[in-house]
C-alpha cells in the first residue's frame, strides 16, 4: 500500500508544481487508478497532504482535482467531509501540532461551498444511509470549529462569544448552509423524520445546540432556518442528567448550549439608530428583517417623538433645532436611498401618512416659540417641512402634501428642490458667492443641507481649505500642512490672526465632540495642539520657566500693562503657539499681582480688554478656562477674578468683527464656568449675572456628556440613586409603549445611560437592565423591555465608535494603528455575563433565560455584513459558461490560463510567482477570473433564501436536475 501512495503522491505533487489543467489531472488519475487503486480514505489523505506543497493560501486546482476524483467515482462526499476535516487547521490547532502555514481555512471554505452546490442541484444525497452520512460529518466539523473557538486556541479576539474573525466566519456560515441544505432534500428529510432514536439525531443536536449561539456573525436568515429546523425535528441531543458544568464534544459545554437554545426568542418591537450611515443601515437591516414599509414608518414615528421627548424635557433652542434638522435634512434623503436601493417598490406615501398618523398633536404645542417660527401650532411647521422634503427627494408627489398635512393646511413654503452634490460643486467651482450663498441656505429645512455641506467641503475644490484643515489635525512639523514661523516675515498681526482662527476651529471641534487625541489624528506627543488642550490652562511658576518664556512673558506684561500696547516685535519675538502656552500664566501673575496690590483693576482690565481685539480673542479660551478653575480653587475673596471675568464675559465694548470670535469662546467655556460658579461657597450677588449670560451658550457641546444638574437629579433618586433612575427610565419607556393613551413621552435621555457606564462601569449597569428585564419579563412586558434593553447595549460609545466603525471600514494596520476602546462596554459586560448561565442557570433560570435572550438579540442586532457573502445557487447557473461545455470540461479555465502558461511549461523557479498571483486572486475576491463562475467565494451575488430552497428546486424541477453541473 506505501509503494501505491508513494506514486500517488509523486502524481499530485507532479499535478500541484507544474500546474497540471484538470482535465489532464483527470486523464492521469483514471491511468493512474488502474494500475495503483487505492482505498478512498488513503487516496483523500495523500490529496490533502500534498495540498501542503504550495505553500499558499488558496491554490483553486485543490477543489478541482478533489471534484475530477468525485466524478471518476473514486471518492464520496461523506468521505471527502472526513478526511477534509482530519487534515484541516482547524483539528491541527487542537491537538497541538505546529499552526500549519498557511491555513487551510479558505481551501477548506471552497470545498465545503461546492459540496453545497452539489447537493443543491438534487443529485445527492443518493440514499437515506448517505444523507445520514452527511449529516454526521457536518456535524463533527460543527463541533470541531466550536471547540476551537471556545479553547481560545483560534483567530478569533473574543473567545466566548460569537465567533469573530472573517475566516471563521466563511467556515461556520458555510457550514450551516450544507446543514441547511441537506435537511431540505428528500433523503435528507427522511433520515430526520425517521421515529428511530438515531444516534446521529443526538450528534446532529448537540451541534446546533453548539451552532446557534456562536453564530452571531452569519446571515439571521440562516440562523432562522437551523432554528426552525431544531425545533421542528426536536433536535437538541440527549439528555443530560448531570450537572451543566459537565463538558462534552472535545470542551464544548453542551447542556449550558441546550439550555440556551430551549429559550424561545420574542417578537421585535423598537429600534434605535446609530450615528454612521453605514452602521444604521446594517443595524436597522438586521433589526426589521428586509421589511422596509415597517423599517420608513417606525423610523419616521420615532424621530417625531425624538422631538416630543425632546421638548418634554425641556431642551434647548439649539438642540432642538438639530432634531428637527434631522427629520428635514437626514431622514427624507436617507429613505430615499433605501427606496432606490430596494429590490421590491416601497410603499413610501402609506408609509408616511401612517406615521404621521399617530404623531399626537398635543405633544407639540410650543414648537413656534422654541423655533422662533410665524404660524399655526409648531408641529405643523415641522410636519410640513418634512413633507416638502420628501417631496424634493421624490418620495410623495407634491400634490399629496395638502393631503397628508390633514386639517387647517399652512400657507405653502418655498421648496429649494433637490441639489445634487455634483452639480452643487460645478457651481461653486470659480463662484465663491454661490458658495457663500450656499451655505447661508445649510440652516434652512428643504432636505438639501447634506449635498450643500459635501459640496462646499470637497477638497479638490479649495487647497486653502484642504491645507487649513490638515493644519488642524497635524501637528506642528509633521508632515502634511505644519505652521511656519518667521520672525522677519513682516507684519505679525495677520499671522496671529490667521493662527487665532484656525486654532478657534480646533479647539470648537474638540470641545464640541469631545475629541480625543486619536480623533484629532494627533499621534506625536510634541503637537502644540495637544499639549495646548492638555496643559494650557495650567499656569507655570517663573522658576519653571525657560529663559525665553521669561523675556516673552515680560514683554507681554509691559506690552499690556505698561506700555502702549503690543508691538510689531513683541510678536516677532514670540510665536503664537509660545504666546499661547504662556497666557494661563500671563493671567495668573497678572490677577495675583492685583491681588496683592501692585496693580491697579482698571489697569489689569485696561490690559485684558485689548485681548478682545480679534488676532488675540481665541487666547480667552485658554484664559476663561484659567480663570473658572482659580476662582472654583480660592479660599480668599474672589472678587478680584470674578471682575476681571465679568469684563471678559459681558465686554462693555468688542467690534462687530469679534462678536463671532466672542461666542465662539463662550460656547466652549460655558459648561465648565457654569459648574465652576455654582460651587462657589460664598454667597454672593455678582455670581448670578454671570450664570444669566453664559446661559445661553450651554447647549453647544455634542458629545453625551451630561449637565450636572442632570447628574444630581438622577443620583437623587430615593432607592438607589443612579442605577435606580436607569432602571426607572427603562420601566417607564416599557409603560408608554404597552399604553399608547398616554400623551407624555417619558423624559428619557440617553445621557443618563451614558452617565452609568462612565461613572460607574459596565459591569454595573448591565446587572441592573438584566434584573429590570427580568421584572418586567415576570409582570409580562418582557419582549419590549428586551427590546428596550438591547437597544440601550446596542447604542454607540464615543469611546468604542472607531473600533465598531472599523468592522464597516477596514483600517490597514501597516499604514494605520488599530482602535482601541479605552473602556469595558455594556456588549463586552453581556459577554462576560453570558459565559456564567451555567452556572446562573441552577440558581436562577428566569435570569439566565434574559441573559440568553439579551445576548443572541444584541448580536444579531449588531452583526455585521456577512464577511462570506452567501451562495446564491440561481445566480451562479445563469452565470456560468454552460456553451462551453465539451464532453467532461464545463468551461472552467485551467490554472495554467490563470498564470499564462500551457501545460507542463512552469519553471520550478516561477511556480511561487504562480502561485502567489492565484493566492492574491483569491483574496480580493477575483477567483471567478480562474474559474469562469461569475460569483466566487469572496464575490457572489448574495441570497441565501435560494441556495436553503435549491434542495427543493432539484426535488421538483426536472430541467434544473438536467444541467450539467461540474462545480465541486
Amino acid at each position: 500500500m506505501g509503494t501505491l501512495a508513494e506514486q500517488w503522491k509523486k502524481l499530485l505533487q507532479h499535478c500541484f508544481t507544474h500546474r497540471r489543467d484538470v482535465n489532464d489531472f483527470r486523464d492521469l488519475a483514471k491511468f493512474l487508478f488502474r494500475r495503483c487503486p487505492l482505498p478512498e480514505q488513503t487516496l483523500l489523505d495523500v490529496v490533502f497532504d500534498c495540498r501542503a506543497a504550495t505553500n499558499v493560501q488558496w491554490d483553486p486546482l485543490v477543489p478541482l482535482y478533489i471534484h475530477a476524483l468525485f466524478e471518476l467515482g473514486m471518492v464520496k462526499i461523506p468521505g471527502v467531509l472526513d478526511s477534509l476535516l482530519k487534515h484541516s487547521s482547524v483539528i491541527e490547532n487542537q491537538q497541538g501540532k505546529a499552526v500549519r502555514k498557511p491555513s487551510t481555512f479558505m481551501s477548506d471554505t471552497r470545498i465545503l461551498q461546492d459540496t453545497c452546490l452539489i447537493i443543491s442541484s438534487g443529485s445527492l444525497p443518493r440514499s437515506v444511509g448517505e444523507a445520514i452520512l452527511i449529516f454526521t460529518s457536518t456535524a463533527e466539523w460543527i463541533s470541531a470549529v466550536a471547540t476551537l473557538h471556545t479553547t481560545g486556541v483560534s483567530d478569533d479576539q473574543q473567545v466566548g462569544g460569537p465567533v469573530s474573525s472573517p475566516d471563521t466566519i466563511s467556515l461556520f456560515e458555510t457550514l450551516g448552509i450544507l446543514l441547511a441544505t441537506v435537511s431540505g432534500t428528500e433523503k435528507g428529510l427522511e433520515a430526520l423524520s425517521s421515529e428511530k432514536p438515531e444516534a446521529f439525531k443526538v450528534k446532529l443536536g448537540h451541534a446546533l445546540s453548539v451552532y446557534l449561539p456562536l453564530s452571531g456573525g452569519v446571515a439571521p436568515m440562516l440562523r432562522n432556518r437551523l432554528d426552525s429546523l431544531q425545533k421542528d425535528f426536536n433536535l437538541y441531543g440527549e439528555a443530560n442528567s448531570k450537572s451543566l458544568g459537565v463538558t462534552m464534544m472535545d470542551g464544548v459545554h453542551v447542556n449550558a448550549l441546550e439550555f440556551e437554545a430551549s429559550v424561545i426568542e420574542g417578537p421585535i418591537l423598537v429600534g434605535r439608530p446609530l450615528v454612521d450611515d453605514r452602521m444604521l443601515i446594517n443595524y436597522l437591516s438586521n433589526r426589521y428583517g428586509g421589511h422596509h414599509d415597517a423599517l420608513a414608518e417606525e423610523l419616521i414615528t420615532a424621530t417625531f417623538d425624538v422631538l416630543s421627548n425632546a421638548m418634554y424635557r425641556n431642551e434647548s433652542s439649539r438642540t432642538m433645532f438639530v432634531f428637527r434638522s434631522f427629520l428635514v435634512n437626514k431622514l427624507p434623503p436617507f429613505l430615499a436611498s433605501m427606496a432606490t436601493s430596494s429590490i421590491e417598490p416601497i410603499p413610501m406615501e402609506l408609509c408616511i401618512s401612517h406615521a404621521l398618523s399617530k404623531v399626537d398633536p398635543h405633544a407639540f404645542p410650543s414648537f413656534s416659540q422654541i423655533f422662533e417660527m410665524k404660524g399655526n401650532t409648531g408641529l405643523s411647521e415641522v410636519r410640513q417641512e418634512f413633507l416638502f422634503a420628501c417631496a424634493s427627494h421624490r418620495l410623495i408627489p407634491e400634490s399629496s402634501i395638502e393631503r397628508l398635512l390633514g386639517e387647517n393646511p399652512m400657507q405653502t413654503l418655498p421648496v429649494g428642490g433637490r441639489y445634487v452634490k455634483d452639480e452643487l460643486v460645478s457651481q461653486i467651482t470659480g463662484n465663491t458667492q454661490r458658495a457663500d450663498q450656499l451655505i447661508a441656505e445649510m440652516e434652512s429645512m428643504e432636505g438639501n443641507a447634506g449635498a450643500i455641506v459635501g459640496a462646499v467641503t470637497e477638497p479638490e475644490r479649495d487647497n486653502d481649505f484642504k491645507n487649513h484643515l490638515q493644519f488642524t489635525f497635524t501637528p506642528a512639523a509633521s508632515s502634511g500642512y505644519a505652521w511656519r514661523w518667521d520672525e522677519d516675515q513682516g507684519e505679525n498681526q495677520p499671522v496671529y490672526d490667521e493662527f487665532g482662527s484656525i486654532l478657534l476651529l480646533v479647539l470648537a471641534f474638540s470641545y464640541r465632540y469631545d475629541l480625543s487625541q486619536y480623533d484629532l489624528g494627533i499621534s506625536g506627543d510634541q503637537s502644540f495642539v495637544l499639549k495646548l488642550l492638555g496643559q494650557g490652562s495650567c499656569s507655570q511658576k517663573l522658576n519653571e520657566l525657560s529663559e525665553t518664556q521669561h523675556k516673552n512673558l515680560g514683554a507681554w506684561i509691559s506690552g499690556l500693562f505698561i506700555a502702549e500696547g503690543i508691538t510689531e516685535e513683541t510678536m516677532s519675538a514670540c510665536s503664537p503657539q509660545e504666546f499661547y502656552l504662556l497666557v494661563a500664566t500671563l493671567f495668573s501673575q497678572s490677577v495675583s499681582a492685583c491681588e496683592a496690590g501692585k496693580l491697579e483693576f482698571e489697569t489689569l482690565k485696561g490690559g485684558f480688554d485689548y485681548l478682545l481685539e480679534p488676532f488675540l480673542l481665541p487666547s480667552l479660551v485658554v484664559a476663561l478656562t484659567w480663570l473658572g478653575s482659580y476662582i472654583w480653587e480660592t479660599e480668599s475673596d474672589p472678587t478680584i477674578p470674578l471682575r476681571v471675568l465679568h469684563s471678559l464675559v459681558r465686554p462693555s465694548a468688542i467690534s462687530g468683527e469679534a462678536e463671532a470670535f466672542h461666542r465662539t469662546v463662550l460656547y466652549i467655556t460655558s459648561r465648565s464656568l457654569e459648574e465652576q460658579l455654582r460651587d462657589v461657597r460664598t454667597n454672593r450677588t455678582d455670581i448670578k449675572p454671570l450664570l444669566d449670560t453664559i446661559e445661553p451658550y450651554l447647549s453647544f457641546q455634542k458629545s453625551g456628556n451630561c449637565r450636572r444638574q442632570e447628574l444630581e437629579t438622577w443620583t437623587s433618586h430615593s432607592s438607589g440613586g443612579l442605577l435606580a433612575s436607569i432602571r426607572n427610565t427603562l420601566q417607564s419607556l416599557v409603560l408608554w409603549s404597552t399604553n399608547p393613551e398616554i400623551s407624555t413621552t417619558p423624559s428619557y435621555t440617553h445621557r443618563q445611560l451614558l452617565a452609568g457606564v462612565r461613572i460607574l462601569g459596565s459591569t454595573r449597569v448591565l446587572p441592573a437592565l438584566i434584573e429590570e428585564v427580568k421584572l418586567q419579563t415576570e409582570a409580562g412586558s418582557g419582549d419590549l423591555a428586551l427590546d428596550i434593553a438591547a437597544a440601550f447595549i446596542c447604542s454607540p460609545l464615543t469611546e468604542s465608535f472607531a473600533v465598531d466603525q472599523s468592522l464597516y471600514n477596514p483600517i490597514d494596520p501597516n499604514k494605520e494603528s488599530l482602535p482601541r476602546c479605552p473602556i469595558l462596554t455594556l456588549r463586552d459586560a453581556l459577554i462576560l455575563q453570558h459565559e456564567n448561565v451555567p452556572k446562573i442557570s441552577e440558581k436562577d433560570p428566569l435570569r439566565a433565560e434574559v441573559i440568553v435572550r439579551l445576548y443572541r438579540r444584541v448580536n444579531a442586532l449588531l452583526s455585521p455584513p456577512s464577511q462570506m457573502t452567501n451562495l446564491d445557487v440561481t445566480n451562479i447557473i445563469e452565470n456560468m459558461n454552460l456553451e462551453s461545455v465539451t464532453g467532461e470540461h464545463m468551461g472552467l479555465q485551467s490554472a495554467e490560463q490563470v498564470t499564462g502558461g500551457g501545460v507542463g511549461a512552469a519553471e520550478p523557479e516561477n511556480i511561487n510567482q504562480m502561485l502567489n498571483e492565484a493566492a492574491a486572486a483569491g483574496v480580493d475576491g477575483s477567483i471567478s477570473q480562474s474559474m469562469n463562475l461569475g460569483n466566487s467565494m469572496n464575490g457572489m451575488d448574495t441570497s441565501i433564501d435560494d441556495v436553503l430552497n435549491a434542495a427543493d428546486m432539484g426535488v421538483d424541477n426536472p430541467e434544473y436536475l438536467d444541467l450539467e453541473l461540474d462545480l465541486f
